[in-house]
């Protein structure tokens, strides 16, 4: 009996030793901090270029085909009359990245006009069709184009359409 009790505290004297080293030896330790960032987020339509078409005739009393408008962040065409089916607009616009945060398209939104009904289709080309990032104080271009569906018997009139684009930041 005098063995096993002296086994018995042996053990225990060894599982204290063994929880008295790591309580020793281990130690917590607590991270903390703040983290803060700051940034500009700011695309927008900086310029119109030069309008080419075919078949296209502007009203003597109409306004711009392209405008601006809405902090840089709207633009409004207006295509009074396209004259026969196949006729078309295209207009050519700058995009310029004039904040610190580089962004990505995610979409490009337009009101005012359905383009799945009706004689008139609105496409894009350029940066609506890549997935390039746009970094700080870059620019890029993009072309709209507004054109009367050839097997479209139906007669076209003038449309007006307001085009938002959609950013996102890039992630790092």
């Amino acid at each position: 009996m005098k063995k096993q009790n002296i086994a018995i505290i042996g053990v225990i004297a060894f599982v204290l030793a063994v929880a008295v080293g790591y309580a020793l030896f281990s130690e917590t330790l607590t991270i903390s901090g703040t983290a803060s960032a700051s940034g500009d987020f700011d695309v927008e339509f900086t310029s119109i270029g030069d309008v080419t078409s075919s078949g296209y005739t502007k009203q003597a009393d109409s306004a711009d085909i392209a405008v601006i408008e809405s902090g840089n962040n709207e633009l409004t065409i207006t295509v009074d009359k396209l004259d026969y089916p196949g006729a078309y607009v295209e207009i050519p616009v700058t995009i310029t990245n004039k904040g610190s945060v580089p962004a990505k398209l995610k979409q490009i939104n337009q009101t005012g006009l359905d383009t799945d009904e009706g004689p008139i289709k609105v496409t894009y080309s350029g940066i609506a069709a890549s997935e390039t990032p746009i970094n700080q104080n870059e620019t890029q271009n993009m072309t709209v184009r507004v054109e009367w569906l050839e097997d479209v018997e139906t007669t076209a009139s003038g449309v007006t359409f307001t085009i938002t684009l959609d950013y996102e930041q890039v992630e790092a």
